[in-house]
């Protein structure tokens, strides 16, 4: 005999539940069918209950979904499935079906379309990751810190020369791999960056392969923190940049070359112009300054070579230009931020600051025990403001006619700078004002 009671809480924890769920007899007559069936098969309990399964569901006993409910009516066989709605488009969902003890069948259905959609994502971004790892070389490894064991890819394996599987698998293994110097390194620096709770390190070393090749190695770590703030994992990747770090040491190499031409052939020029000036009665004043701008032309191209040629601070441009010119008494001093110039522009500027510091020692303020000159630079909305100031120097009249370094300033500067150069002959010292738009 039913129980009212047992059947009304059964009605209440189906009506509770976000699964569309229906019930059929053992004749396929549906005898259950709750709210959220109702809302998925858009029809009301009215229209289904007491109907014929079959009626309902017209697209046979031959689709899969037909043969699960029939193997759980007659097999009493329990099964799911997972399949693009029949009733939606677009939709996905998971059917359970359930033999009714021997009273029937029930039916529960999830509509788990975004949940699907997610794990094709999933899968999407584990095989794009996949290839960009195969395509591009890109070991994996993931150190478990207490136990000391590591866990690396197939490709970790070929990038250290190893078959997979053949490595050791622990911290010692791969220590044996590194080029002892480096190892120390290393070791050092993944010490203090779990002592300090560092997030993430990037690194590089070189390890020795079975077969004797030396290889560089380059990659990034994420570090992994019990709630104590030990360190559990370091997990990260590891590519072989030995090719670039070979094209980087031939670049030196080219760079220190072209840096010992370029002033074997400043002293050349130096030389064929102190012979030809000597000859031709040249003033002495015009050697020197002649020769002066020589070897500010070569400071300048020292300081680039430092750089490898790519960019030059204009705070050490302006220090070997004056370098010459003072006795480091802190009468002229030179101030602002950091800030990196093009070549061209380096050597540019460097010849003004030699041809200022001249003037300057000759006619203007550091010409007197008393004066000053200030180099002060700025940045403003992506715009360089550079100003040299003389003070405390003799009383300076504009001069009748630029000379050439007035020239080389007001003009030559200018166009390097692709800005404006404005240079003042106040009574109380020279002032240089240099503006420029700074490369993006």
């Amino acid at each position: 005999m039913a129980d009212p009671l047992a059947d009304a809480r059964l009605a209440a924890v189906l009506e509770s539940i976000s699964d569309a769920y229906y019930a059929v007899d053992r004749d396929w007559r549906v005898i259950m069918f709750n709210g959220s069936a109702e809302d998925f098969f858009g029809a009301s309990r009215s229209q289904v209950l007491g109907r014929n399964f079959w009626e309902l569901y017209t697209f046979g006993h031959e689709t899969e979904f037909g043969r699960l409910l029939h193997r759980a009516m007659e097999a009493r066989e329990p099964g799911r499935m997972t399949a693009p709605s029949a009733l939606r488009d677009g939709r996905t969902v998971e059917v359970r079906v359930s033999p009714l003890g021997d009273e029937g069948i029930g039916v529960s259905v999830d509509d788990i379309t975004e949940r699907a959609d997610a794990e094709k994502a999933l899968r999407r971004s584990e095989r794009r990751l996949d290839l960009a790892v195969g395509a591009h070389a890109i070991g994996i490894f993931d150190w478990h810190i207490p136990s000391g064991k590591i866990v690396w890819s197939r490709e970790e394996h070929q990038l250290f020369g190893l078959p997979p599987g053949e490595f050791g698998g622990s911290i010692e293994a791969w220590g044996a791999q590194v080029l002892p110097e480096d190892l120390s390194e290393m070791e050092t620096a993944m010490a203090a960056a779990m002592a300090a709770r560092q997030e993430l390190m990037d690194f590089a070393f070189r390890i020795r392969r079975p077969d004797g090749a030396v290889r560089w190695v380059e990659g990034a770590a994420r570090f992994l923190y019990a709630a104590d703030g030990s360190p559990i994992r370091m997990v990260g990747t590891n590519m072989d940049v030995t090719e670039r770090k070979l094209a980087e040491q031939h670049q030196r190499l080219l760079i220190n070359e072209l840096n010992h031409r370029v002033k074997n052939t400043l002293a050349i020029v130096q030389a064929i112009a102190w012979q030809s000036f000597r000859s031709g009665g040249m003033p002495q004043a015009a050697r020197e300054a002649f020769e002066g701008r020589l070897t500010a032309l070569a400071a300048a191209h020292d300081v680039l070579t430092q750089q490898n040629w790519e960019a030059a601070a204009i705070g050490q441009i302006v220090a070997m230009a004056v370098a010459p010119h003072h006795a480091g008494d802190g009468r002229l001093t030179a101030e602002g931020p950091l800030v990196n110039l093009e070549p061209k522009t380096a050597v540019a500027l460097g010849l003004a600051m030699h041809e200022l510091a001249t003037n300057a020692v000759k006619y203007g303020a550091l010409s007197s025990s008393q004066g000053r000159v200030e180099v002060r630079w700025t940045i403003q909305g992506g715009r360089l403001r550079l100003t040299w100031t003389e003070c405390g120097g003799p009383p300076v009249a504009k001069p009748r006619q630029r000379g050439f370094g007035a020239r080389m300033l007001e003009q030559g500067l200018a166009e390097e700078l692709r800005g404006t150069v404005r240079l003042e002959f106040r009574p109380e010292g020279v002032v240089c004002s240099v503006e420029a738009a700074l490369d993006a």
